[in-house]
């Protein structure tokens, strides 16, 4: 089986990749209405969907042709995406015989697939790992230079908002559920790290009313979840005029509530952007 299957969050997101470099990578994603937060912006989940793909692939590169998993993933952002496309140039930092480091810088495209207005940063931590071939049976692919990759396929493209996509419900202020399906089932077998993003920046703006949009946010993965549902669990950290922070917690309830992944978000008041 190859991964991501035909019909997966990765295919709808429509990225296109290309290597620049042996260990250089971009990425770029169009800013679309299903994508975009009420006042026309990249919201923030799949933004970070997005670069926890470009940053995952890009680490694959210092793995020696084994798999990469993420282990953590920090989105800081000085401003929104708010023209597109969405372009993300990734470096890997460091490749070691078991961790490797990425940093990437996030543009606006501002109507090009160049990096044109400095927008954010992003820093991860991947683990080495031997390929699941019940999920990824394929070799790896070559690093061809300046070479486009279509993650997309003729049938892709999102026809409602990525929270109703992936099948997010919110149960309470702060508490929002989502199921494992093939959909968003990485290729280890879990829900994959970019669906974890969406969940958790969901969530934090679930625990403050809704009245504030997730702009930074970080995410330790800690274990994998098996049958699910997943859920939400959020601790209100601070709440100003102007800016929120949230902790969450995301339970496998599968697994008696088993913890798999934590993150931290900082929002900003709707009326601030």
């Amino acid at each position: 089986m190859a991964y991501p299957p035909d019909h997966h969050l990765l295919r709808d997101l429509s990225v296109v990749s290309f290597w620049t470099g042996d260990m250089d990578s971009r990425f770029i994603a169009p800013l679309t209405e299903h994508v975009a937060r009420a006042d026309g912006a990249m919201d923030a989940g799949p933004l970070f969907a997005v670069a926890d793909l470009a940053a995952a692939s890009t680490a694959i590169a210092g793995a020696d042709g084994d798999w990469a998993g993420t282990l953590d993933l920090s989105v800081r952002m000085t401003d929104a995406v708010t023209t597109g496309p969405l372009v993300i140039e990734g470096s890997v930092l460091r490749a070691g015989g078991t961790l490797v480091t990425v940093r990437s810088e996030i543009y606006d495209g501002e109507g090009t697939e160049e990096p044109s207005r400095f927008i954010g940063t992003t820093i991860g931590g991947f683990r080495r790992m031997p390929r699941n071939q019940d999920y990824n049976a394929g070799p790896p692919q070559e690093r061809e230079i300046g070479v486009r990759r279509e993650w997309a396929r003729a049938e892709s493209g999102f026809d409602r908002k990525v929270s109703d996509q992936v099948g997010l419900v919110e149960v309470s202020g702060g508490v929002v559920a989502l199921e494992k399906s093939p959909y968003v089932t990485n290729s280890f077998g879990t829900i994959n790290g970019g669906t974890t993003g969406i969940l958790i920046c969901a969530g934090a703006e679930s625990a403050v009313g809704n009245e504030f949009v997730a702009v930074d946010v970080d995410v330790r993965y800690i274990g994998q979840a098996k049958a699910g549902p997943v859920r939400t669990a959020c601790e209100v950290l601070r709440v100003g005029d102007e800016h929120a922070v949230v902790d969450v917690m995301v339970h496998d309830l599968s697994q008696d509530r088993r913890t798999i992944a934590a993150g931290s978000v900082t929002l900003l008041a709707r009326d601030a952007q």
